[in-house]
């Protein structure tokens, strides 16, 4: 029974340090943490919520990539009143520091 604690003990304890090192900052400025990936993952989707929420914007085809908060807009808008829509609609999301601007306006 001892031995089972033991074990036990030993195997949360080095579950413990492996999420704890996962938790750190950038190391080399390239990799990210799995819990950097996943507040990056939750800033993406709340960007793209509320692009595909807003009336004027939600049928116009915008990628989005989230890296350490900074938010990058990709894709073709038809006015630069609805490119600076949805540069204004990403961020205002939380958890983004910074919204990089790749939006081309395409009159047709």
């Amino acid at each position: 029974m001892k031995l089972v604690k033991l074990v036990c003990m030993v195997v949360l304890l080095a579950l413990f340090v492996g999420l704890q090192s996962g938790c750190q900052a950038y190391r080399d400025g390239q990799s990210r943490t799995v819990g950097e990936f996943y507040d990056d993952a939750t800033v993406q989707a709340k960007v793209k919520t509320r692009l595909m929420n807003d009336p004027d914007i939600k049928f116009l085809r915008i990628n989005t990539e989230v890296r350490r908060g900074v938010v990058t807009l990709y894709g073709r808008v038809a006015s630069e009143k609805l490119r600076q829509r949805a540069l204004r609609l990403s961020a205002g999301v939380r958890g983004v520091d910074k919204v990089n601007d790749r939006l081309t306006v395409v009159t047709e």
